[in-house]
Parts: structure tokens; C-alpha cells; sequence
């Protein structure tokens, strides 16, 4: 596990989360040859970038609402940002929505780009095309409503506590939906992170029941 701070902030990296930076840009290593290599570096990076800075966005939310302490880490399926802090649920919203709306400042960013400087170098212009993509799907990924999912927070903020059983119902009909979705179009890697979704819920619903028994 890597470990270094960054804007202060404790960063927890682990192994596998690289090998699946590095995993989703091996198409480019197809073309061979060093732009080949270089396409392949720069997809990985950005996809690292993108998903660190959407923990960050909520780790500086969090701090805007007067959490004492954050921490971010990134794993095989995303990462996370956690630490103490009280919030109210107009607060809670707004950090869970932060993330997303980082994701959505890069694509901006990267579509600003490539409008603005239309001549940019190949390599550059594939980064700034696949930053734009990359950061509309985090962001629209992120706020389906399916716990825990940035969504699924928001959803589960505005229902309150008393209806906690009914988001966690409704991310397992998602995640299911979502999982069957990937195996019939071949996308396994979808369909095993939705998977592990619908069974996280499951168990967490089983737990949900277990209290009242």
C-alpha cells in the first residue's frame, strides 16, 4: 500500500487500485510502438487523477462543514473518503454531491480544451478527449441512486433514517439490473463490481432486519 499526503489530506493507495488504473488503459498498448506506450500511460494517469480528485472533492467539502479530519483511499473499486464529523442533511448532500461535481469540473475543463486549442498535439488531444468522457461517466456512475454510491448517500439523506430499509431495497434492484446488464453484454468487470454491490446491500439489509428481531 502507498501512503503520502496530499493538501494535507492522508492518501492510502492500494496495489490493486493501480493494477486497475493500469488495466483499463492496456487497449492502447494495441497500437504498439512508443505512442502506443505513451496513450496507455496517459489514459492510466488520468483515470488515477479523476478518481482521486473526486475523494477530494469530498474531503474538501467536509472540511468547508467542519470535519476535524479526513482520509482518502483508493482501491480495486474506487475508494473512499471517511473521518469524524457531525453534518446536517443539507450538508451530507452537498458532500456526497461534491464528488460528482468535481468529476463534472474536469470534463469541463478537458471540453474547454479541446473547443479552445483545436490544433493540440495527438497525444494531448486523446487525453483531453478521454478525461472529457472519462469524468461524465465517473460523475453520472456516482449519482445513481444505489448505496453506497454518492446516489445512493443523497438518496438515503433524503428519505432519512426511518426508510434506510428502502434505499438499501432499491440499490439491490439497480445493482442487479445493472450486473445482468453487464454479463449480457459481455462487460464483466461491471457486472462483478454491481454484484458485489447487490450482495453488500443484501447483507447490510440482513443486518437492518436482525435489529428489530
Amino acid at each position: 500500500m502507498l501512503q503520502f499526503r496530499l493538501f494535507g489530506y492522508p492518501i492510502k493507495i492500494e496495489w490493486f487500485f493501480l493494477l486497475l488504473c493500469l488495466f483499463l488503459g492496456m487497449g492502447y498498448l494495441d497500437s504498439g510502438g512508443p505512442q502506443g506506450f505513451a496513450l496507455f500511460f496517459v489514459s492510466s494517469a488520468i483515470l488515477f487523477l479523476s478518481i482521486l480528485l473526486h475523494e477530494l472533492g469530498h474531503a474538501w467539502a467536509r472540511k468547508k462543514y467542519g470535519a476535524p479530519y479526513s482520509e482518502i483511499v483508493l482501491h480495486g473499486f474506487g475508494g473512499y473518503c471517511t473521518g469524524p464529523g457531525k453534518f446536517s442533511r443539507n450538508q451530507s448532500i452537498a458532500i456526497s454531491a461534491s464528488g460528482p461535481a468535481m468529476n463534472l469540473v474536469l470534463a469541463g475543463l478537458c471540453f474547454f480544451l479541446l473547443e479552445a486549442f483545436p490544433t493540440l498535439p495527438p497525444i494531448a488531444k486523446v487525453a483531453a478527449v478521454w478525461g472529457w468522457r472519462l469524468n461524465i461517466a465517473l460523475a453520472l456512475l456516482n449519482l445513481i441512486p444505489l448505496y453506497p454510491l454518492d446516489g445512493g448517500q443523497i438518496l438515503a439523506q433524503l428519505l432519512g433514517p426511518k426508510h434506510f430499509r428502502t434505499v438499501l431495497w432499491i440499490s439491490i434492484a439497480l445493482a442487479i439490473a445493472i450486473a445482468a446488464f453487464g454479463v449480457l453484454s459481455s462487460a464483466i468487470f461491471l457486472a462483478i463490481i454491481f454484484g458485489m454491490m447487490a450482495w453488500g446491500n443484501w447483507q447490510r439489509l440482513q443486518g437492518q432486519r436482525s435489529q428489530f428481531l
